[in-house]
């Protein structure tokens, strides 16, 4: 079957470069996770970012993979990272409505452009941006040194940071990049700030930036931290109600949902390339993301890709819809838009697993974790 073997390219894919990280490098993961040896050699972690935000390769499906190989569980960790910023986020709604509705910013003008075109004279960020903007990926080390340099060397609003990171991205996910650059500010661990050094930056990038001082002083001016507003998550799954399903690209997994894929006599499949209200992502994530919606679309008979005009034209002849939740984020806030201009009625499909998990996101991420390994016996 052609179709079949189309989309089995992209999960066959994913499940590759897992089985062979696992295989071949998750033994040493624990003590090399840290280094950055450059674009040329990434054997020392995995790279499945971009298939995870994506949920081609589903993290509790993986955790569960890892439960007897993942020996010091630091790549497990990872994964469980993944899951509480989503959780984090649905019960801190509020966080991702200020980053979102914040535009105006105090910055010097010059030093923003000199950074967003990587020429700052700071040798390992200049490289970051540019590796950012060829190859959209960073290593997790690179990009929390980037975000120190961005926010408490030159000085730029954080929130900027995370534009351009969701800009150029493969794996942006509104939750892990949101949080994580608020983490590295400062905000999410109360006003203790990630400060990049010289010396770590060496160590961990095998030299490669030794004659590079950052010179982060110490007496940094702390962003003032407001505590974000915690709101109730839903405890229920919801069962079908209409003959029409929606999904977004950030959540692709489709191998536990045939029955109820079965449901419906139509399933759409929609793209929404703006990350923030009128800010686009990069041409090169928008193939990417388009081609994974194309080969999850050729398993699904029933499925339709349509575009954001084309949306509108069917909820005007709906009264209700069923939707793939997309987590906190432009997703959610582009289909509570559309449906509210057109009075639509949404109804949620949860994935169960996400639900029990996310309620326990909703302090510090160690708490969260020992609740997590206790719960899934780990």
């Amino acid at each position: 079957n052609t179709n079949l073997r189309l989309h089995m390219d992209i999960f066959k894919e994913a499940n590759l470069r897992l089985d062979n990280f696992i295989q071949n490098n998750l033994d040493s993961y624990h003590d090399l996770r840290n280094y950055d040896f450059g674009v040329n050699n990434r054997t020392n972690v995995s790279q499945i970012s971009k298939y995870t935000s994506h949920r081609i390769l589903l993290e509790y499906e993986i955790i569960e993979k890892l439960k007897t190989i993942d020996r010091k569980k630091k790549f497990t960790d990872e994964l469980i990272w993944r899951i509480y910023w989503k959780g984090y986020l649905e019960n801190y709604k509020s966080i991702w409505s200020e980053y979102k509705n914040i535009t105006k910013f105090s910055y010097n003008p010059t030093v923003f452009n000199d950074a967003n075109n990587g020429v700052t004279g700071i040798k390992c960020f200049d490289e970051w941006i540019e590796e950012l903007r060829e190859n959209n990926y960073l290593h997790n080390h690179s990009r929390m040194w980037f975000a120190s340099i961005w926010i408490f060397k030159l000085r730029l609003p954080w929130q900027l940071g995370a534009r351009i990171f969701m800009e150029h991205l493969y794996d942006g996910d509104a939750a892990s990049n949101t949080l994580s650059w608020r983490w590295i500010a400062g905000l999410h661990t109360n006003n203790k700030p990630y400060l990049a050094t010289n010396e770590n930056i060496k160590k961990y990038t095998s030299n490669r930036f030794e004659n590079n001082p950052i010179n982060i002083s110490n007496k940094i001016n702390i962003i003032k931290n407001i505590r974000p507003k915690s709101n109730k998550i839903p405890f229920q799954l919801n069962a079908p109600t209409s003959n029409t399903l929606l999904m977004f690209e950030n959540d692709l997994n489709i191998y536990n949902r045939h029955k109820l894929f079965n449901s419906y006599s139509k399933i759409y499949l929609i793209f929404n390339n703006y990350f923030e209200d009128r800010v686009k992502v990069s041409k090169n994530v928008v193939n990417f993301k388009i081609a994974l919606i194309e080969k999850v679309k050729n398993l699904i008979s029933n499925a339709e890709i349509i575009s954001s005009s084309e949306l509108n034209l069917i909820l005007d002849d709906i009264e209700s819809i069923d939707v793939i939740y997309p987590g906190v984020g432009s997703n959610l806030d582009f289909i509570t838009k559309c449906s509210n201009q057109k009075q639509v009625k949404i109804n949620f499909i949860y994935r169960k697993e996400d639900l029990i998990n996310w309620k326990n996101a909703n302090s510090g991420f160690y708490k969260f974790k020992s609740r997590f390994y206790s719960d899934n016996n780990l």
